[in-house]
């Protein structure tokens, strides 16, 4: 498997080109939609891969599309009539929790209080704000710690596998980065 960022493609399109591709697996598709809320132009690079690649099979992923994001994903990535699979965003395993900020750190505390055996992920709107609340949450005894983009690539693979052995309780994310997911997993969600 190779893992590109679509930023990167063209640059690896003449490599590409020299290997037998099984599939191109595009993750977050959203994002190569004007309709989307992550909108990132070079994902619309990714439309030379039928082009480029008219037989490899293309596979987009997203859960955040909805009709007019989904059509133009389609549009924009040149698949003819594809296989359209859609089910619920709703994870039964997952419990979200939306609340205001009033009193936000006691309450985030009070939570945790309740769910000290469980991990989560709370979710911040800056980095800043995430090393401030994870700095906070290991103050009153919790096994936290912030992830973020401008984290070290070793430090933030670190924190991940701490979180995946349950060796990190609570990982306190900026809501763009984020990227592991785990089927046993609490998530808490706080607006910062």
């Amino acid at each position: 498997m190779l893992y590109l960022a679509p930023e990167r493609i063209t640059n690896f399109l003449p490599f590409l080109q020299n290997l037998n591709i099984a599939l191109f697996a595009i993750d977050e598709a959203h994002c190569i939609s004007h309709w989307g809320h992550d909108f990132r132009p070079d994902y619309l690079s990714l439309s030379r891969l039928k082009e480029k690649f008219p037989q490899v099979p293309v596979i987009a992923l997203t859960a955040t599309a909805d009709i007019l994001t989904r059509k133009d994903i389609l549009s924009k990535l040149n698949l003819k009539n594809p296989e359209v699979f859609i089910s619920s965003f709703n994870r039964a395993n997952i419990r979200y929790v939306v609340e205001k900020k009033r009193n936000h750190f006691a309450r985030i505390v009070e939570y945790l209080n309740d769910h000290r055996e469980d991990s989560g992920i709370i979710y911040c709107l800056s980095r800043k704000n995430t090393e401030e609340l994870a700095a906070q949450l290991q103050e009153e005894g919790f096994v936290a710690a912030a992830y973020h983009a401008g984290l070290d690539n070793e430090i933030r693979k670190k924190r991940q596998e701490q979180f995946k052995r349950d060796e990190l309780k609570i990982i306190v994310a900026t809501i763009l980065l984020l990227v592991w997911g785990s089927t046993n997993r609490m998530c808490v969600l706080f607006s910062m």
